[in-house]
């Protein structure tokens, strides 16, 4: 610099960066990979509301909440990015089916692809975002294998620690997650005895597998277990930058047959026992004015539907429709409280009671509480939305679903995308819808 500031002085020197300055943006902007027509140049830029039906849905971004609930055909599975990039997964269900099973809509993609991995393959995707190759959270809502996974079927193996590659314990092979969350871990209780005792019912053949999953993951993985708890707001928390976002809140309102009253936990069953859906964990996840519910399967088959909304007290924005709508579930004095605008059904059964078709006309047609709803439902097979088109060309029906609030919550999308590949396109849009 000293040499060319001799010769040329300061003026010289000043004009020789603007000439070199020049050429590079030149050559910058000539670039064919800069151009700012190309497609995916804007996919990259585009907000993550600024979705194209037909296009790859954008990316979340930091300050925005992604719901997804991922299709497959077997089973339930909910993915959460939360505002500062913690991730939560809620289930993760794999159910072998038979020509003689009522759960028998086509698998999506497609046969060949196991569920968990598709699940695994879809949060990845998203996951990219936020530059973290693991979730922070997993939540088992209650021991049923179309929430945590089945050992039976073609291509269900045993790992070399003991326990058989399918569902929730499947997925930590592929995308690890720091904690798992169930209703009944216990240090003292390896063999989940209080399950056993706590419910009339649950998914018995997986017992073995999950607790020898268990004792592998945290004894040579690192794996974090814990029991959900009921009453508080401090257990699904913001790992990342909490202090940001003091509006975003994940409140658990009940398990094991138990509900928060507001100031203590309530036995819904008394001296009686439940069976395992309502033991189900539900929780109230809130960003700004924006409320979501997910209760696994504690619909209104169980006794915690009712007094849990009862105790919220509210409306709310959008939520995961019980045990897939199906019998009994959504009764009027839930929906008349909760009164949600949208409702998201992971549905994957051939059957005319899972939705049960008189609650989406109840819910369609406002005999439940007067605000308009609407339906989006993960798989509904031709043999049962074609004879019952009246109610279904109503509705959302068959794709992967994400509701993506904006930052703040003050309003939301809901995306519906293609779930016969991995492309992730989007297929429809709704929005944006205020929050009341």
């Amino acid at each position: 610099m000293q040499i060319i500031n001799s010769i040329h002085g300061a003026k010289g020197f000043r004009a020789i960066c603007c000439c070199a300055a020049a050429i590079a943006l030149t050559a910058l902007s000539c670039n064919p990979n800069d151009n700012p027509d190309d497609p995916k140049k804007q996919e990259e830029t585009r907000l993550p509301s600024e979705a194209v039906v037909g296009e790859k849905l954008p990316a979340w971004a930091e300050g925005w909440l992604d719901i997804h609930a991922i299709s497959t055909g077997r089973g339930e599975c909910t993915f959460f990015i939360m505002p500062d990039g913690t991730s939560m997964m809620i289930d993760a269900g794999e159910i072998v089916t038979s020509t003689s099973s009522p759960v028998s809509v086509v698998q999506r993609p497609n046969a060949d692809t196991r569920p968990y991995f598709t699940q695994s393959r879809y949060m990845k995707h998203f996951l990219e975002a936020t530059g973290h190759s693991y979730l922070d959270y997993a939540v088992m809502s209650h021991f049923h294998i179309d929430h945590f996974g089945t050992p039976h079927g073609k291509g269900y193996t045993k790992s070399s620690e003991g326990y058989t590659q399918t569902g929730m314990m499947a997925i930590f092979t592929t995308l690890p997650y720091k904690k798992l969350i169930d209703r009944a871990w216990s240090k003292d209780d390896p063999e989940y005895e209080f399950v056993k005792n706590s419910s009339k019912e649950y998914s018995t053949g997986m017992f073995g597998d999950y607790t020898e999953f268990v004792k592998y993951a945290t004894g040579k993985k690192g794996l974090v277990m814990e029991r959900f708890q009921a009453g508080t707001d401090r257990q699904l928390t913001l790992c990342y930058n909490a202090a940001k976002y003091p509006s975003f809140k994940i409140f658990n309102y009940g398990v094991n047959g138990e509900y928060w009253s507001g100031s203590a936990m309530v036995d819904a069953y008394g001296s009686g026992i439940p069976y395992e859906n309502g033991t189900s964990c539900i929780s109230l996840i809130s960003y700004g004015k924006f409320d979501y519910y997910t209760a696994g399967d504690a619909g209104g088959n169980t006794n915690m539907a009712v007094p849990v909304a009862k105790v919220i007290g509210r409306p709310v924005e959008a939520m995961k429709a019980d045990h897939h709508m199906s019998v009994n579930c959504l009764p009027h004095g839930q929906m008349s409280i909760l009164q949600p605008r949208v409702i998201v059904t992971q549905s994957f059964a051939q059957r005319t009671d899972q939705p049960m078709l008189s609650t989406v006309e109840a819910l369609l047609d406002h005999k439940y509480y007067s605000s308009d709803v609407s339906l989006y439902f993960t798989c509904i097979d031709p043999v049962i939305s074609t004879p019952n088109a009246n109610l279904y060309d109503r509705c959302h029906i068959n794709g992967h679903v994400v509701i993506r609030v904006a930052p703040g919550g003050d309003e939301f999308w809901v995306f519906q995308l293609d779930d016969t590949n991995n492309f992730y396109k989007v297929k429809s849009i709704e929005g944006p819808i205020e929050c009341k």
